[in-house]
């Protein structure tokens, strides 16, 4: 297990259920053509939720490359040795949530991939040869390891109840829209007051707008985090966190201002330059500025 990532638990008085929370660092690949200099070509840290009952566990996410998806394995039985992990959720089609399954399913053969049917949808458009090959296998190579037919291995929840059942509880997944990228979705776990967010909440982190590049997108964004601020969550576990950051709901707000202020600044400045320039100065310290890097060559075209 990489000596980065960390462990956190959630507990509740009132519920059966505990939560633990494993973030795997960041991971640098080779710098494409059009980043400068200043930038480091890095893929964001990443937040897996492993919940889990007396008996059973499910997990969400699953991950990019084979190295993380070996190591969260490796953690997870470390975390559960006397449990059954029964069920792994992915939260959207963005490639670093699901790459990793099909090593995930080998150490864990009784485990059933699920999600909604709009995110198989999102994940069958990362599978595209051309998509996978343009957009993952020219950062992490031999460093991914993809099997064709992983899909068939990935069950829809019901349309009409997307509900995951652990030991008689809802870990209920609501189908959000657009975040950082289409067909998102989050899951709510009333028992735990907890909201596992996937890419609708970052902890910390630079958040990718490059997708998310007009000022209907930002909206959209908005309106998801807001509607998760009405479910009253007492925890948020961001899909994309700095290792150590606490799981608040502070992260709510948080993840509100930083695309407010980018969609500000976006009015403002005239290039993808001055537009990263000036998110620095308001947040110097977030994690992995290349996050931010492709969100300002998306606000401008690039």
């Amino acid at each position: 297990m990489s000596l980065e990532s960390s462990s956190q638990v959630v507990c509740n008085m009132a519920s059966t259920l505990r939560a633990d929370v494993y973030v795997a660092p960041g991971i640098p690949f080779p710098a494409p053509n059009d980043v400068p200099e200043f930038v480091t070509p890095v893929w964001s840290p990443m937040a897996i939720t492993l919940i889990s009952g007396h008996r059973e566990a499910v997990l969400v996410d699953a991950l990019l490359t084979s190295g993380q998806a070996d190591d969260l394995a490796d953690w997870v039985n470390s975390v559960i040795p006397d449990k059954s992990l029964t069920t792994i959720y992915i939260t959207h089609g963005h490639g670093d949530h699901f790459f990793g399954l099909k090593r995930l399913l080998q150490r864990f053969p009784n485990a059933k991939a699920v999600t909604t049917a709009s995110v198989i949808e999102h994940m069958q458009h990362d599978l595209e040869p051309r998509f996978y090959q343009a957009m993952w296998a020219s950062r992490f190579g031999a460093q991914l390891d993809i099997d064709s037919g992983i899909l068939s291995k990935v069950n829809p929840l019901g349309e009409q109840d997307n509900t995951i059942l652990l030991e008689g509880h809802k870990l209920i997944a609501i189908d959000a829209g657009q975040s950082d990228t289409w067909n998102t979705t989050y899951l709510h776990i009333p028992s735990l007051n907890m909201v596992v967010a996937g890419d609708c909440v970052y902890n910390d982190v630079h958040q990718f707008l490059g997708e998310t590049n007009t000022q209907q997108g930002r909206d959209s964004w908005i309106s998801i985090v807001k509607d998760i601020m009405a479910l009253g969550p007492h925890t948020v576990i961001a899909g994309h966190k700095r290792s150590g950051a606490v799981d608040g709901v502070n992260n709510l707000a948080a993840t509100i201002k930083y695309i407010q202020d980018f969609g500000y600044l976006v009015t403002k400045t005239g290039s993808k330059e001055s537009l990263f320039e000036e998110m620095m100065k308001i947040y110097p310290n977030r994690v992995n500025p290349y996050a931010l890097w492709l969100s300002c060559s998306g606000a401008f075209g690039s």
